[in-house]
């Protein structure tokens, strides 16, 4: 369409001259008006070829070639040799040397100096003048030298311009595919990245840090004190820091990049929430480690006098003080305190599971007759399972310690509940009672000596937590329809499970 518009032009530039100047004195006039006509009907069909499948350079063939045998035919016209629109040809070579197709000027100057020769020796034919003289013949060879010399020229150009023009594509390619790159890369990451400019507002941003923002503008990270530091003091390129929105920590790194305007600063955001969560488990497992062995060493200083004292009180003849049996209370007490003795000691012995078959009826009824029925509570247990591939030891630990617990807080004459059955792939132990925890026990209710009773200790379900998780073992509490559910849960292995376990372990 530009070249459209440049002939258009260039065409209205033409019809101008010859109106004003050379139409009156042109010999054939009728042949420049058809030469009009022919100029308006090829600018037409050089328009209707644009939104036809024929190609660029097909066109440009086309448009040049016509234009050069009408300004040719309009060199004849106007009277040959002494014709003004011969540099009409020296323009339509230049104009062709403007495309990045160097054959295209060299085609048309051939075709402009055999037009021009055509126009000026059929002129003379054609008003029977004699042969050119020296100095017509001199004009017409400098007429068709300079022609090929522009030719030559623009050539050269044009072909100087189609290998830069093939350079610039493939360095535009190159770039392209690099940037291509650069986002797969980006998106790749699963690193937050950041560019800021020098205003410190977002240039640029990967998928992994906007979900790491969540939503968040980016201003909440520059204003960090030690980013906003990192940011605004001369000299200082690079800082570190953790920043913190409720259970989300993110590790926040920020690099000068460049004086660049639009990339002046990198932030990097990595997602250390889970190494920060273990951190903690690890020192609240050094705490209760060393609480534990100040546990153990206690329990065993304690135990054994006690021993020595029930002994002894075993020994003693009845002691009846105002009809108050102060041996059974001193009896009682001290069972109560190796009670105490045991579960510490339970709690802080190191754990190992040792899969193996275990029938789980009997396990349950192992568990029944060890219980201290001293407040009379009445258990309904069903078991819909037989064998279980797990440390028949542990679940009979967490068993006793989940039942003595229902026991002890569940109301007088009221029953307890015991269900072990097949929840799809995974085994499930509910131990139900009826009662109530409040929410800020229940927040808390596995942690060490938190305890909703006055009279407890608090370990007995923390030892619950302990072992369920070195068997990796869920265990949860519900309260529903007046019932306090503690929920034991995990997949049932086979022995082929097992196997495949020792196997990645050996």
């Amino acid at each position: 369409m530009r070249l459209i518009l440049y002939r258009t032009l260039g065409g209205g530039a033409v019809a101008l001259a010859l109106a004003v100047w050379a139409y009156q004195n042109a010999p054939y006039q009728h042949l420049i008006i058809l030469i009009g006509g022919l100029f308006m009907l090829l600018l037409l069909l050089q328009a209707g070829l644009t939104f036809t499948a024929f190609s660029e350079r097909h066109q440009w063939v086309f448009q040049f070639a016509s234009d050069t045998l009408l300004c040719s035919g309009l060199i004849f016209a106007t009277g040959g040799i002494d014709s003004p629109f011969s540099i009409l040809l020296g323009l339509l070579i230049i104009s062709a040397g403007s495309f990045a197709w160097f054959m295209l000027p060299l085609a048309i100057t051939i075709l402009a100096c055999a037009g021009y020769l055509t126009a000026v020796y059929s002129e003379m034919w054609m008003t029977r003048e004699p042969l050119p003289d020296t100095a017509q013949a001199l004009q017409i060879l400098l007429q068709v030298s300079t022609l090929m010399l522009v030719g030559g020229i623009m050539a050269a150009i044009a072909r100087r311009h189609a290998g830069l023009r093939a350079r610039s594509a493939r360095v535009l390619h190159q770039h392209r595919k690099l940037r291509d790159l650069h986002d797969k890369l980006m998106e790749a990451m699963c690193e937050g990245v950041i560019v800021l400019d020098d205003r410190l507002e977002l240039s640029d941003m990967n998928s992994a840090g906007a979900a790491l923002l969540a939503g968040r503008p980016v201003s909440v990270l520059t204003a960090i004190p030690e980013v906003y530091h990192c940011l605004h003091q001369q000299g200082r390129h690079a800082c570190q820091c953790e920043y913190r929105h409720g259970e989300q920590v993110l590790l926040v790194a920020v690099t000068h990049l460049s004086d660049d305007a639009d990339a002046r600063w990198l932030l990097t955001l990595v997602d250390i929430s889970d190494l920060r969560q273990m951190e903690w488990q690890m020192h609240q497992q050094e705490k209760m480690a060393a609480l534990g062995q100040m546990a153990a060493i206690l329990a065993h200083e304690v135990r054994n006098p006690v021993q020595v004292m029930l002994q002894g009180l075993e020994m003693l003849p009845g002691g009846d003080v105002k009809g108050v049996n102060v041996r059974d209370i001193l009896h009682d007490e001290m069972l109560r305190l190796n009670r105490l003795v045991t579960t510490m000691l339970d709690y802080s012995r190191p754990l190992k599971p040792v899969p193996s078959f275990s029938y789980m009826p009997a396990v349950i009824r192992a568990s029944l007759q060890q219980l201290d029925m001293a407040k009379q509570c009445d258990v309904d247990m069903h078991c819909t399972l037989e064998q279980l591939l797990l440390d028949g030891d542990h679940f009979r630990l967490v068993l006793d310690n989940l039942l003595a617990n229902a026991v002890m807080n569940s109301p007088p004459g009221t029953p307890v509940g015991i269900n072990l059955d097949a929840d799809g792939d995974c085994w499930r132990l509910r131990v139900c009672n009826q009662g109530h925890i409040s929410e800020q026990v229940q927040e808390k209710l596995f942690e060490p000596f938190v305890s909703g009773r006055a009279t407890g200790i608090g370990l007995g379900l923390a030892t619950v937590r302990q072992v369920c998780d070195v068997n990796g073992w869920s265990v949860s509490v519900r309260q529903e329809d007046g019932l306090v559910c503690f929920c034991v849960s995990a997949l049932i292995e086979t022995a082929a499970d097992e196997t495949a376990r020792g196997l990645l372990h050996g």
